[in-house]
């Protein structure tokens, strides 16, 4: 056949052939012994010809050509004459020793040994010469023939990249040898085996070349950082090293060690495949600059978590991917292309992440997990629904039982404003709101006054009193619940917190926390049960602390409540540790043990000074009031 300018090949039809097709005819006439360089050098897709890179662009490298150098440095190694063979041996003992006693010869290696490939700096003189071990390439390119793409005829719905032994996508995360954007042929992860194999046991290896995630061939890094953790590659392979074929020193390609993988059972690394999906759908550059950059810190994010696992690394991968549904929330053009998210049941993730339990963690939960009940006029929100652009789904529209995006969120501004005063609109949005929910399944009371969510795994009190401190790290909460709002939070169990860290009760909180879960009045005679006032949350936003504190003891007085905290002088202030923003951040949750600690507070003070909202109350007398406070409405409290 004769070749065409740049166009192809012309066939003795007179027409122009392509690559694919050339390749094609000439496997289909060739040598059965040629076949395992053919098939190690192209893989023939539906359409096109593909190169696996440990062979360069189809057996070559530029204008290094691997077939021709094997060829001469074949002849090296057979050469019969007497210092010849004396040679070889020197070589091949060299070699298998470790050792440098014979002098390499000057010939290209081309990518595969870049400390030898010489080529401009590569000496302090300026540029050196290639040397190779003739043995060594004649072994190195027989061995790449075990890279053959022959299990890709066997499936043939599974061509391209995926068909390629051991080989996939390139990704510049999991090694700090990588860059993004850097050019690269892709990625060569070569399996390392303990022990003795016999030549057919390793092409047997080869020839399945099994790393497979979730059912199917590893078409990336972080699928197969997955499949030596879900045990989806072959028994007996103990390690992998991963290669880099990069473009590095002008032009050339060289292989880059980029790290070395332990096989290890790690079942927690499935909860990959619950948050993968999605993510998959969304192409680089889809809508904006801000979602190509989000989306990248997430998926150095999933890497890391593929690799190494544990709490932390899981938390940082779940807040990467709320980051970037905030971004693709933000673009109308990437709305209309990309769907809401899904979110997996929590539970599991709950169960990794208590591996780092602490104060953050537990007021995340328990704020991604307060929703709101089915209201007369509107269906049921979740925090995540309310702090994200997301819409809940009708229950009445059974056809799409999906979330829908909206313009912007219910409560505005986060990932933007500081979490406290996001918290505290929160909870102003509760007041404006909350009257509209019907009651519960448990036939729960009517209010005086706005509750709290009443659906919401309850957070420990003292943790709560600790935001409202500031004594909490503010960066670390924002991840763990950017981590939270991820999930679905329906039906998980509350969990066996650890004992919460000591800190100081601020009263005027210790106060409101049982208004914000309902109080039924002292008789417990069946009126509606004391709660929040509606423009609280407003007042102390606007550090109105004193006023709220004087309403609510007037509310539980009113009602016939003794041993409550005096009501502060007017005009005090909690002074500067605490703020009215951070104690109605504190109000969203449910409180776990909130009635307790107000019990051993509240007791009648004899006392000149009356208490102010910011102090301390002592500890409760023996002749202190015995009247104990009631129960809250939801016996969630007591769980």
């Amino acid at each position: 056949m004769r070749r065409a300018a740049t166009v192809g090949w012309i066939g003795p039809d007179g027409r122009v052939a392509d690559k694919a097709r050339v390749v094609q005819e000439f496997r289909n006439r060739c040598p059965d012994e040629l076949l395992p360089w053919i098939d190690a050098s192209v893989v023939l897709a539906s359409d096109k010809a593909l190169f696996p890179p440990i062979l360069g662009t189809g057996g070559n490298d530029g204008r290094l050509d691997f077939s021709t150098n094997f060829h001469e440095q074949l002849l090296v190694v057979l050469d019969s004459s007497p210092r010849g063979r004396a040679r070889s041996a020197d070589l091949a003992r060299d070699l298998l020793a470790g050792t440098e006693t014979e002098k390499l010869a000057a010939a290209p290696v081309g990518q595969f040994d870049p400390a030898r490939a010489g080529g401009q700096g590569s000496s302090p003189f300026g540029a050196a010469a290639s040397l190779v071990n003739p043995w060594e390439y004649v072994l190195l390119i027989e061995g790449a023939l075990l890279f053959a793409s022959g299990a890709a005829r066997r499936h043939q719905h599974d061509v391209g990249r995926a068909a390629m032994p051991f080989t996939v996508t390139y990704s510049p995360d999991g090694s700090v040898s990588g860059s993004d954007g850097e050019e690269s042929r892709g990625e060569v992860w070569v399996p390392v085996w303990g022990g003795s194999c016999t030549f057919s046991e390793i092409r047997q290896l080869f020839g399945e070349a099994r790393a497979s995630w979730r059912g199917r061939q590893a078409r990336k890094a972080v699928d197969f950082y997955a499949a030596t953790r879900a045990f989806g590659v072959a028994r007996g392979v103990g390690e992998f090293v991963r290669y880099g074929l990069q473009q590095r020193n002008g032009l050339a390609f060289v292989a880059v060690p980029l790290d070395r993988v332990q096989v290890r059972e790690d079942p927690d690394v499935r909860l990959l495949a619950g948050v993968e999906d999605w993510v998959a759908r969304i192409p680089h550059g889809a809508g904006s600059q801000a979602i190509s950059t989000t989306l990248r810190r997430y998926e150095a994010a999933q890497m890391a978590y593929a690799r190494d696992g544990g709490p932390l690394l899981l938390r940082d991968m779940l807040a990467a991917l709320t980051s970037l549904e905030l971004a693709v929330g933000r673009s109308g053009r990437a709305r209309e292309q990309i769907r809401v998210r899904r979110a997996p049941a929590a539970a599991e993730f709950l169960r990794v992440m208590l591996g780092a339990e602490c104060r953050e963690l537990r007021i995340a939960v328990g704020l991604a997990s307060c929703s709101t009940l089915l209201g007369r006029t509107s269906a049921a929100r979740s925090m995540r629904q309310i702090l994200l652009p997301v819409d809940p789904w009708d229950p009445g529209d059974r056809a799409h039982r999906e979330d829908s995006w909206r313009d912007a969120a219910i409560v505005p501004g986060f990932g933007s404003r500081p979490l406290v005063s996001v918290l505290a609109d929160v909870l102003a949005w509760r007041g404006r709101t909350a009257a509209d929910e019907t009651a519960d399944e448990r036939g729960a009371a009517s209010f005086r006054g706005v509750p709290t969510f009443r659906r919401g795994l309850p957070v420990p009190a003292l943790d709560l009193h600790a935001l409202a401190r500031g004594h909490i790290d503010h960066a670390q909460l924002d991840l763990w619940l950017r981590a939270c709002l991820t999930l679905d939070w329906r039906g998980v169990r509350l969990p066996s917190w650890k004992s919460p860290d000591p800190v100081l009760p601020v009263p005027t909180l210790a106060l409101l926390h049982p208004l914000a879960a309902g109080l039924a009045d002292a008789e417990d005679s069946g009126a509606p049960r004391l709660a929040l006032g509606a423009d609280w949350a407003v007042r102390l936003a606007a550090e109105q602390i004193a006023g709220v504190h004087l309403d609510a003891v007037r509310r539980l007085s009113q009602a016939g409540w003794d041993g409550v905290p005096p009501p502060p002088e007017a005009g005090s202030s909690a002074g500067p540790a605490i703020s009215g923003t951070a104690l109605a951040a504190a109000l969203v949750p449910r409180c776990l043990g909130g009635i307790s600690l107000l019990r051993q507070f509240a007791v009648e003070i004899k006392s000149d000074r009356p208490h102010e909202p910011g102090d301390s109350f002592p500890r409760p007398a023996e002749s202190a009031s015995t009247k104990p406070f009631p129960t809250p409405a939801s016996t969630e409290e007591q769980s």
